[in-house]
């Protein structure tokens, strides 16, 4: 058998043994889990997709639909500011404060690195919002920043990572402040169209193809006594803001991938833009969830002894991440439909220990097929 025969014959395996830990996802409550995996030695992304597009079950997975990103969005933030400080448009060193007035709960003198990089010490608003809203908000700037402030200052800026949705709300802020126009006008102009991502959408207006999503649903927490609701349905993804409110495609968020490995790309952004000031949250703040290390915009994880980056993303409804190897090569993008309940952060008790467990899976399964002797 020839060394391409065989990398075929081990895609096939792994694709089957991938296909495998999707069907057993669902058995376990998920409704359809979709996975690609990028091999340099292959011609075309390893590809899984099981259940259905939606609850019912009226049609089966493709692969092909939308779905909420979530935290994914995150990225996309992140490489606007990048792009904007290459043009020295920005200081990564200066304070948000010159750029974004009245930012509250976080210290002056922050700096655009440390809200990069989730060092800030910024109230989470996340942590002031603790049941599943009904009925669905419309989330202003202001609202999240008041939010925020509830929550309050968390650590001096600098001291440590943790893991922070406010941060990218207010580096959105900057963006459109420094850009002269609305961040999803920014992300279609220097990002979205650049890299060919044409699935790629903020959730709102009516721009968005709704009918094309994969469904994810969620029930809230305040009493409500009806049916599941469909998250695709909804208004808008505002409660999220810039911090998860993007919804693309497994084919488009393969194409971001090739820019975090650096290849020659577009929007002139790789590696080691995004892996460049990179904070460590020190074993005093383990999560075995939260990330541990973070760079500019993206997670760092060890999984099968590599570093990998990227994102992860969990909106109502939906999971989801893309990472990269580096030193490999390879790359994956996956996503999975459920529905969330009880409290906002419920899933974590539910359903992210599959979920994690299924990205270790893609991670191990793509390097076992690049590095086949």
């Amino acid at each position: 058998m020839s060394r391409t025969e065989a990398t075929l014959a081990r895609a096939d395996y792994v694709a089957s043994r991938l296909e495998s830990a999707a069907r057993e996802l669902l058995r376990r409550g998920a409704y359809a889990v979709a996975a690609r995996l990028a091999v340099p030695a292959l011609n075309e992304p390893i590809r899984i997709a099981v259940g259905s597009v939606e609850a019912a079950g009226s049609a089966p997975l493709t692969g092909e639909e939308l779905f909420a990103i979530a935290s994914q969005s995150k990225m996309f933030t992140a490489a606007c500011v990048l792009l904007l400080a290459h043009e020295k448009a920005v200081s990564l060193e200066d304070p948000v404060s010159k750029y974004v007035p009245d930012v509250p709960a976080v210290d002056a003198d922050a700096t655009v690195a440390q809200f990069l990089n989730h060092t800030s010490g910024i109230g989470n608003f996340i942590h002031a919002m603790t049941v599943l809203p009904y009925p669905w908000p419309r989330m202003s700037y202001e609202d999240l920043m008041a939010l925020a402030r509830m929550h309050g200052r968390q650590f001096p800026a600098g001291e440590r990572l943790d893991y922070n949705n406010t941060d990218v709300v207010v580096l959105a802020r900057l963006c459109e402040r420094v850009g002269g126009m609305p961040l999803a006008k920014l992300f279609s102009q220097r990002i979205f169209a650049p890299l060919g991502m044409h699935d790629t959408f903020v959730a709102q207006g009516e721009e968005w193809p709704r009918s094309r999503m994969a469904r994810g649903y969620y029930l809230p927490s305040q009493g409500y006594a009806g049916p599941m609701i469909d998250v695709s349905a909804l208004a808008d993804y505002s409660i999220a803001s810039a911090a998860g409110n993007i919804v693309s495609s497994l084919a488009d968020m393969m194409r971001f991938a090739r820019c975090l490995l650096g290849e020659a790309s577009p929007i002139g952004l790789g590696t080691a833009d995004f892996v460049a000031g990179v904070a460590e949250a020190g074993p005093e703040y383990a999560s075995w969830f939260f990330p541990r290390t973070y760079g500019r915009g993206v997670e760092a994880w060890c999984w099968a002894g590599r570093r990998f980056w990227g994102h992860r993303g969990s909106f109502f409804g939906y999971h989801s991440a893309t990472f990269v190897d580096p030193y490999s090569g390879v790359s994956f993008s996956m996503f999975l439909t459920m529905c969330t309940a009880g409290s906002f952060l419920r899933f974590i008790d539910l359903q992210a220990h599959d979920y994690m467990a299924f990205l270790e899976s893609c991670a191990h399964a793509a390097l076992d097929v690049a590095e086949l002797p």
